[in-house]
Protein backbone atom coordinates (compact mmCIF):
# COMPACT_ATOMS: atom_id res chain seq x y z
CA UNK A 1 0.00 0.00 0.00
CA UNK A 2 3.08 2.28 0.80
CA UNK A 3 4.40 1.73 -2.68
CA UNK A 4 1.17 2.54 -4.33
CA UNK A 5 0.99 6.07 -2.25
CA UNK A 6 4.21 6.60 -2.74
CA UNK A 7 4.14 6.32 -6.58
CA UNK A 8 0.72 8.09 -6.82
CA UNK A 9 3.13 10.87 -5.45
CA UNK A 10 5.43 10.91 -7.83
CA UNK A 11 3.13 10.39 -10.81
CA UNK A 12 0.76 13.11 -10.09
CA UNK A 13 2.80 16.39 -10.06
CA UNK A 14 4.05 15.10 -13.47
CA UNK A 15 1.22 14.28 -15.25
CA UNK A 16 -0.40 17.81 -13.06
CA UNK A 17 2.25 19.68 -14.92
CA UNK A 18 1.98 17.92 -18.39
CA UNK A 19 -1.68 19.18 -18.08
CA UNK A 20 -0.70 22.63 -17.59
CA UNK A 21 2.32 22.87 -20.27
CA UNK A 22 -0.59 21.57 -22.65
CA UNK A 23 -3.23 24.52 -21.35
CA UNK A 24 -0.47 26.81 -21.93
CA UNK A 25 0.85 25.53 -25.82
CA UNK A 26 -3.24 25.13 -26.31
CA UNK A 27 -5.49 26.65 -24.86
CA UNK A 28 -8.21 25.80 -27.24
CA UNK A 29 -9.98 22.22 -27.25
CA UNK A 30 -12.64 20.50 -29.15
CA UNK A 31 -16.05 20.94 -28.76
CA UNK A 32 -17.18 17.61 -26.49
CA UNK A 33 -21.03 18.25 -27.39
CA UNK A 34 -20.72 18.90 -31.07
CA UNK A 35 -17.16 17.41 -31.92
CA UNK A 36 -18.29 14.26 -33.79
CA UNK A 37 -20.59 15.97 -36.34
CA UNK A 38 -18.08 18.77 -36.69
CA UNK A 39 -19.64 22.12 -35.99
CA UNK A 40 -23.06 22.64 -35.01
CA UNK A 41 -24.67 26.16 -35.19
CA UNK A 42 -26.83 25.73 -32.30
CA UNK A 43 -24.17 24.54 -29.93
CA UNK A 44 -24.46 26.73 -26.37
CA UNK A 45 -20.83 25.61 -25.04
CA UNK A 46 -19.11 26.95 -28.46
CA UNK A 47 -21.46 28.99 -30.19
CA UNK A 48 -20.87 27.12 -33.11
CA UNK A 49 -17.25 27.70 -33.46
CA UNK A 50 -16.40 23.97 -32.24
CA UNK A 51 -13.42 25.02 -30.37
CA UNK A 52 -14.04 25.55 -26.79
CA UNK A 53 -11.06 26.74 -23.80
CA UNK A 54 -10.38 23.76 -21.65
CA UNK A 55 -10.87 23.81 -17.73
CA UNK A 56 -7.86 24.23 -16.95
CA UNK A 57 -7.57 27.36 -18.98
CA UNK A 58 -10.64 28.39 -17.65
CA UNK A 59 -9.34 28.42 -14.32
CA UNK A 60 -6.10 29.89 -15.01
CA UNK A 61 -7.98 32.78 -16.75
CA UNK A 62 -10.92 33.37 -13.67
CA UNK A 63 -7.60 33.10 -10.72
CA UNK A 64 -6.00 35.41 -13.04
CA UNK A 65 -8.86 37.82 -13.10
CA UNK A 66 -9.43 37.54 -8.99
CA UNK A 67 -6.17 38.72 -8.79
CA UNK A 68 -6.01 41.29 -10.94
CA UNK A 69 -9.88 42.76 -9.64
CA UNK A 70 -7.98 42.58 -6.15
CA UNK A 71 -4.81 43.79 -6.60
CA UNK A 72 -6.64 47.37 -7.90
Amino acid sequence: MASAIALLGLCLPIVTLCYLFRCLISPWGTCRRCAPGGKNRTCRACSGTGMRPRIGWQLYTHFRRIHRDGTR
